[in-house]
């Protein structure tokens, strides 16, 4: 839930069309390569110039009180510390360790469609969760959760590290956002991310029911597409 709504969000900020085709272009492989480096992501994606484009993301690092109420929730949950690493974690971890769009996350493509989220850098956002998801201890490390936080370290968070995007991330069934058809939705377009976080909003102020409230509208969509197409 949380990878999905770090990405929705992000997707919201670009063009309807935009991120259309970089879901298109995270799934026919245009995502060449992602590395990471303390609190910074790099991925080059091929794009309409012979050299890829490098996007970059730079992800805060949870400020004190954060950090002690993420310590607080660790200590309390079932599993602990490893648990967490694992990606087995409270709503509240979720809260506070996934880095916000606005605000706890900085990004930059040298592209000329700027400012706000490029195609590539949507692209590159999709691989960014589907590495998340499948190494959720990577997250710990890109909010600057050390030893001294969690009571055991995610990785050496100061040595840059590359993954091979195709045999890591992708797999034998990747687990990408579906690509949307183009054609008007009706249901799909009055419920898109951004109109289904306002009803939310309107209906509670508690942030972590607003989100379980925005991702039950995202199941309910899946679901009703699926019956849909039969």
């Amino acid at each position: 839930m949380w990878s999905r709504r770090w990405i929705a969000d992000l997707e919201a900020g670009a063009a309807p069309r935009e991120a259309r085709q970089a879901r298109v272009d995270a799934r026919v492989g245009k995502v060449l390569s992602l590395e990471h480096s303390g609190r910074v992501v790099r991925c080059d994606v091929a794009g309409s110039r012979p050299e890829p484009f490098t996007v970059e993301f730079a992800f805060a690092e949870l400020d004190g009180p954060d950090a002690e109420a993420l310590r607080r929730e660790l200590r309390s949950g079932e599993g602990g510390v490893l648990a967490a690493l694992a990606g087995r974690y409270s709503d509240r971890v979720g809260f506070l360790l996934v880095p916000a769009v606005e605000g706890a996350t900085r990004f930059s493509c040298p592209c000329p469609v700027q400012p706000g989220p490029c195609r590539h850098v949507v692209a590159a956002g999709c691989v960014v969760v589907e590495w998340w998801d499948r190494s959720p201890e990577a997250l710990f490390g890109l909010r600057g959760l050390g030893a001294d936080v969690l009571g055991a370290s995610p990785g050496a968070s100061g040595e840059a590290l590359g993954v091979d995007v195709e045999e890591a991330l992708w797999g034998e069934d990747p687990l990408l956002p579906m690509v949307p058809d183009p054609a008007p939705a009706g249901l799909e377009d009055l419920l898109d991310a951004p109109v289904a976080r306002r009803m939310a909003a309107a209906a509670t102020r508690d942030p972590l029911e607003q989100m379980r409230v925005v991702a039950d509208l995202e199941d309910f969509l899946d679901a009703f597409g699926r019956y849909r197409a039969r």
